[in-house]
């Protein structure tokens, strides 16, 4: 699977004129980030991430090759669920 991820900044007063729109919040996660390097080859020199994430729904451990794409941070990532994080 390939992640295209794009971030943009918001102006002020964004989230306020998008309620206004009408519309609403449906959820909040909150997870638990894991990072872990390699003493076999420095991942953040590579990068490549390697995590476990933890949510209210289970844990997944993911890796994430290197960026494919500087705008988009387009990436490879693999992502297993794990039973015990």
């Amino acid at each position: 699977m390939i992640e295209v991820e794009v971030k943009a900044r918001a102006e002020e007063g964004t989230k306020e004129r998008i309620a206004s729109l009408g519309a609403t919040p449906i959820q909040v996660e909150n997870h638990l980030d894991l990072y872990f390097n390699s003493p076999l080859r420095d991942l953040r020199t590579s990068d490549e991430a390697l995590r476990i994430r933890i949510k209210e729904d289970g844990a997944r451990l993911t890796y994430k090759g290197p960026r494919l794409d500087q705008k988009t941070k387009s990436r490879q990532e693999l992502t297993v669920k794990i039973d015990d994080p």
